[in-house]
């Protein structure tokens, strides 16, 4: 054994009795205040006796009560301060830690100091630091690969050091795998052995493997847009999940995962990277897709397209004219700097019912909104209409509780009556006391009315968008489906924060868009109108523009550089996820003007199968014998372009056999996972084309593949195959 395998073996088995002993230290701590706090409760319940026949005993008995609450709180916070540390001490005997640099800081003697990295911090119970988080100021030493003179910040303060030395180590449990010295980690054997690991229905963490691309755009914290531009599978996802648990732990005693919000591509993109941030002992913060954030935010009961229905709708192949104007940057701006009050009429007013019957007209309202002073903007018009409308209708419902009318009525309840509305009873002849009683029945009775008034329903915003529209565009609108669409509601949304009332949220520090080439110019926009205090990092790949709704990388910067707000932008060219070969196949379908030098990470592999099939009854027997050659254990997805395409090759496959052991998703819902084995469904001539969509599908589709990929074809060959080289 060499010296250097020796010390690093003695070092772990040290590390891990000491964490053995914080174990059993806080387990033991745990037991304790569970026993106490038994016990407190216990002496609570039985030998406590409450006293309230006086007020000096109540006094006695409230103190009591106080002091045992407070002695009760004490326990809980000691059992969750010892669980939190269990936790992380049962997490860090899986894998102790993973790094391990040396370093001499310059500013100060000589000496030379080693740390050791891991997925979170470690104090043994002598209180000596012996296990750094992987997020600390001092681990980013780790993740730079810079070997000689380097530095970090700390509180924006740049520390000068030398870095000797940078070691990566295998380790599971107490035992010591292996070890390599690096100065560059994308040749390290830890990653490829990382990479090299079967895929799951979970994204894996990958702290121990975090690149020094990947690390920059992690720890950014000088640029409050980042924008990252990465080809498929080169760690965007991964980057996005490590920056969130970094900002948690960075900046804990400010935000909490309730103060980030991340937008995912679809639900079970969601269900996919779940695992991510609970592993590191984060919670997950909202995540969301653009449907779901849209109907949070929307919060109307007016029914928005379901996923199925969007997913179609941004698939299909030609967009109308009117689409295309409300997805664009020009509308929503005209939108937001619209100022001509003309615009505002009678028709956009609605009257307030109740029980079928108007308690306000569309009339009056108008007439309240002209009451108000004509050099204020529509939203400060609309709002004192609001508070017109809610004082008229309070002294309406105090003028009726004081009426004979229901006077009357509150006389004539019985107790048990008083005791169902009210949780009290009353004496008849406090008329005052009996109008109090009398308005509060009033306000319950017409809540809806109060509601309808604060939520502004007397105003037809669906009235005002199509005048805008007409405004804009010179033509009417068309509505199209029942439903509102995604694009429509980003509209409506955009039209309520600029005339009804402020949407914006000031108190969300952190929004992570991922797979952001699928947004429109508009969606866009109404994230920055919305969270303009928040910082945002933006993901995604050109190349994956796969919806009618994308949009490009140059549109995009400039969109968030008109926001006067500091960018920056990544590009990302290493893939990790799939072999060289199959890295070498997508690489041909990348529709970028300049050819990107993608570099592939994973050794060589099979090469991408292109398998012939004579006819329809030939290409699904093939499919039947390709998921039968294929391991059971490992993850196997059929990729179709159309939804359409997955539910009738599923049909077609289950009447073949009974099971499939393979996932059938189309493009759409296959978009941002990854797996073991993948099969292009039928990439013939008869359903592909040389379109740069296509091309960016299939790039798309077979960039999911980790070791194989299989194109399976009917007849003919698609011309994106044929004509270039690699085929």
């Amino acid at each position: 054994m060499s010296n250097d395998r020796k010390q690093e073996t003695n070092h772990l088995h040290q590390i891990y009795e000491e964490l053995i002993q914080a174990k059993d230290k806080f387990q033991t701590a745990i037991n304790e205040v569970n026993t106490t706090g038994k016990s407190v409760l216990e002496q609570f319940s039985g030998d406590t006796k409450l006293n309230f026949d006086s007020y000096s005993d109540n006094l006695e008995t409230f103190a009591m009560m106080e002091m045992k609450n407070r002695e009760i709180d004490q326990l809980n916070i000691q059992n969750a301060t010892a669980a939190k540390q269990l936790e992380k001490v049962e997490r860090l005997l899986k894998v102790p830690y993973f790094g391990k640099i040396d370093v001499t800081f310059l500013d100060a003697d000589s000496d030379r100091d080693v740390f050791y990295i891991g997925m979170n911090d470690f104090t043994n119970l002598d209180g000596e630091s012996r296990i750094y988080d992987w997020r600390s100021p001092i681990a980013s030493l780790f993740y730079n690969n810079v070997l000689g003179d380097s530095s970090y910040l700390v509180n924006k303060t740049e520390i000068p050091v030398t870095l000797n030395l940078k070691r990566q180590l295998i380790i599971e449990e107490d035992r010591l795998i292996n070890f390599f010295d690096t100065s560059l980690a994308i040749q390290d054997d830890i990653l490829l052995h990382s990479l090299e690991a079967d895929s799951s229905q979970y994204m894996k963490d990958i702290t121990t493997t975090i690149q020094q691309e990947q690390n920059e755009i992690i720890r950014d914290e000088s640029h409050p847009l980042l924008l990252v531009n990465g080809i498929a599978g080169s760690g965007k996802t991964s980057a996005i999940m490590q920056r969130i648990a970094y900002l948690l732990y960075n900046h804990r005693t400010q935000i909490t995962a309730d103060d980030i919000l991340l937008l995912s591509p679809n639900s079970t993109f969601i269900d996919y990277i779940s695992q991510v941030l609970p592993n590191l002992g984060e919670r997950n913060p909202l995540n969301l897709t653009l449907l779901q954030f849209l109907k949070f935010t929307f919060r109307e009961k007016a029914p928005i397209e379901s996923e199925s229905a969007y997913f179609k709708r941004i698939t299909a192949e030609q967009v109308n004219g009117q689409q295309k104007v409300i997805q664009s940057q020009d509308f929503a701006d005209f939108i937001q700097t619209f100022q001509d009050p003309s615009l505002i009429q009678q028709a956009l007013f609605q009257p307030i019912l109740f029980k079928r019957k108007p308690l306000f007209t569309a009339e009056v309202i108008f007439n309240l909104y002209q009451e108000t002073p004509a050099n204020l903007s529509i939203r400060e018009r609309l709002s004192a209409t609001k508070e017109k409308l809610s004082s008229l209708w309070n002294r309406y419902l105090i003028k009726q509780a004081k009426s004979k009318k229901m006077m009357d009525q509150m006389q004539d309840l019985t107790e048990a009556e008083q005791l169902r509305y009210f949780d009290t009873t009353f004496t008849e002849d406090d008329e005052e006391q009996l109008a109090e009683f009398a308005l509060q029945r009033l306000q319950k009775k017409y809540r809806k009315v109060v509601d309808d008034i604060a939520n502004v329903a007397w105003f037809d915003q669906w009235l005002l968008f199509e005048s805008l529209y007409q405004n804009y565009h010179q033509v009417s609108y068309e509505k199209t489906t029942p439903a509102y669409t995604a694009d429509e509601v980003v509209i409506l949304l955009l039209i309520k924060d600029r005339f009804i009332e402020d949407l914006s949220n000031r108190q969300m520090a952190f929004i992570l868009v991922d797979e952001v080439q699928d947004y429109t110019e508009a969606q866009i926009l109404l994230l920055l109108k919305l969270f303009p205090q928040a910082n945002f990092t933006l993901a995604g790949d050109e190349n994956q523009a796969i919806f009618n709704t994308s949009i490009s990388f140059n549109g995009l910067k400039e969109l968030l550089s008109a926001s006067s707000r500091s960018v920056t932008s990544y590009q990302l060219l290493n893939s990790y996820r799939s072999s060289k070969e199959i890295t070498q196949l997508f690489q041909t379908l990348v529709t970028n003007h300049e050819k990107l030098k993608i570099v592939p990470i994973r050794k060589d592999g099979e090469k991408p199968a292109f398998i012939f099939c004579e006819n329809e009854e030939a290409y699904l027997d093939t499919l039947t014998s390709l998921l039968d050659t294929l391991a059971v254990e490992e993850d196997t997805a059929i990729i179709t372009k159309t939804a359409y395409e997955a539910e009738l090759l599923e049909q077609q496959l289950s009447q073949k056999n009974s099971s499939i052991n393979a996932q059938i998703l189309s493009i759409d819902m296959a978009k941002g996972l990854e797996f073991d084995h993948v099969i292009i469904h039928d990439p013939s001539t008869l359903r592909y084309g040389t379109t740069e969509r296509e091309k960016k599908i299939l790039y798309t589709a077979i960039s999911r593949g980790m070791k194989q990929v299989f194109l399976p074809y009917v007849g003919s060959l698609c011309e994106l195959f044929t004509a270039n080289e690699y085929y």
